[in-house]
């Protein structure tokens, strides 16, 4: 599939008044509930999901072509490619740990899929929602319980896998797991439990994965920050950028001195996660969604299910890693 390109110009206003002039393009879509961008080095590609439409999808910048692949397992919240081992992937759907035979370069409606693991499965209506690969290549991802679109309070919990697929439980008793990553020196994890409007650290052993000394470093509420926090990611200066469903923006975040830096504002309200790419990592790409907006809500911001990507902001990411399994 071929995706027009819009260009929007922006000027955003940092903390210090200087003013940066980016762009946003509007590169795929629109998807109903898009998440999860994972930028693919080997490829020169970005991997992101459809939750309730079960899809996964490559986006490849130097054509716009998008192919997709479908996992029948459930909801798909994340997926992200296995280290060394071409065209194979590990993801979440429903409440299956899966690993995925897909060649991106083309769609394929039915793909091979292995189950590795279930959670939750005491709890009907669970499914996975976010997840990243830690600085060991440990695969994270947290669980939420959704029904008609109703969540259930502190029913999902947050899992790292062992390389044979095995879940270890980290957290328990969260609402709506997202946001994971991890500080360049590998000692803290950031997390996002979207409804509690916090951005949270732990301290991190990169040995065992295991986390302690939870603190707050960021409260939307304290900083009166419209919306709730979703996906994140973090820059090559260890700033956090977090994506703002129903805020119409992305934040940039200094988590050592908790204070926001700068605010990117987007054209849909429900801005769902970000990851950086391109191949100096220069391009934030940010999802978004248009799920349970209104024909109302749909008319003001057509732009809302897009991907996009964000040039201009001064800054760039890291490579992400790929999951050891």
């Amino acid at each position: 599939m071929n995706t027009l390109v819009f260009v929007i110009s922006v000027t955003i206003l940092g903390i210090h008044g200087q003013a940066s002039n980016i762009s946003i393009e509007q590169v795929a879509g629109p998807y109903d509930l898009g998440e999860g961008p994972h930028w693919d080095e080997d490829n020169s590609l970005l991997y992101f999901v459809d939750i309730h439409a079960k899809k996964f999808f490559a986006f490849d910048p130097s054509t716009k072509n998008v192919t997709e692949t479908y996992i029948k397992n459930g909801p798909v919240g994340v997926a992200v490619p296995i280290a060394d081992q071409k065209n194979t992937f590990i993801a979440g759907a429903g409440k299956d740990l899966v690993e995925v035979q897909w060649d991106p370069s083309t769609s394929n409606p039915d793909p091979e899929v292995k189950v590795l693991s279930t959670v939750d499965a005491d709890r009907a209506n669970n499914r996975f929602n976010d997840g990243k690969v830690d600085p060991a290549g440990r695969f994270w991802a947290g669980t939420m319980s959704e029904k008609d679109d109703q969540v259930a309070d502190n029913q999902g919990a947050l899992y790292r896998f062992q390389e044979d697929g095995t879940p270890v439980k980290v957290l328990d008793g969260v609402t709506i797991s997202n946001g994971l990553c991890w500080s360049h020196d590998n000692e803290i994890f950031y997390y996002i439990d979207s409804p509690t409007h916090e951005v949270v650290a732990y301290n991190y052993d990169v040995d065992s994965g295991d986390i302690s000394n939870k603190r707050v470093i960021f409260n939307f509420k304290e900083n009166d920050v419209p919306g709730v926090p979703d996906g994140m990611t973090i820059d090559k200066d260890g700033h956090l950028w977090v994506a703002v469903w129903d805020g119409a923006r992305i934040l940039e975040i200094d988590p050592e001195t908790q204070k926001l830096l700068r605010t990117v504002t987007m054209p849909a309200a429900r801005i769902t996660s970000a990851a950086f790419g391109g191949p100096e990592y220069d391009v934030l790409y940010v999802t978004s969604a248009k799920h349970g907006l209104s024909t109302a809500d749909l008319e003001k911001q057509p732009a809302a299910g897009y991907v996009f990507a964000i040039h201009g902001l001064g800054t760039s990411g890291v490579k992400p890693l790929n999951a050891k399994m």
